[in-house]
């Protein structure tokens, strides 16, 4: 039996908790995205409630091309009775139409969206300046063949 590993190198560098920590680099300052258009894909979109327990739906987005690529940006839609008419007309652009459909895992597996986004910089109260996507243009719905694969046919497997 090899019990070399069972006590850690003193010699080696530790790389997580508390014994790591003012031996890593340090991660940059977060800013926003410069104002641009943005090739970008679809990772993930998520019915949620805000700390405050307002309901929302939120994209995010993540820029595939360019000096930004791999970069992040959310783009939140609002259910309160003044934004639901927008946030209806720029899910639809997703077919996000029913409840159903929002609360469900968005994109589908195997489907990827690629988008064109317009990101402006918008200044809160607070001062800090955060990324507004003021349109969204699909380019493109990547449709993967490995999909068929991904989910069961409810006709296949199972006892009859």
């Amino acid at each position: 039996m090899n019990y070399s590993d069972a006590i850690p190198n003193a010699n080696s560098t530790p790389t997580g908790g508390l014994a790591a920590f003012g031996t890593v680099p340090t991660a940059p300052e977060f800013t926003p995205l410069p104002p641009a258009i943005y090739t970008a894909r679809v990772q993930k979109g998520e019915y949620t409630t805000t700390k405050a327990g307002v309901e929302c739906y939120r994209l995010k987005f993540e820029v595939t091309e360019g000096e930004q690529k791999g970069k992040t940006v959310i783009r939140t839609f609002w259910f309160s009775p003044k934004a639901l008419p927008y946030t209806q007309r720029d899910l639809a652009l997703f077919g996000l139409i029913t409840s159903t459909a929002l609360l469900s895992p968005f994109p589908e597996a195997g489907r990827e969206y690629v988008v064109r986004l317009m990101v402006a910089l918008q200044r809160g109260d607070d001062g800090i300046e955060r990324n507004d996507i003021k349109s969204t243009t699909i380019v493109r719905v990547v449709e993967s063949p490995a999909a068929a694969f991904m989910l069961p046919n409810p006709n296949e497997g199972g006892p009859k």
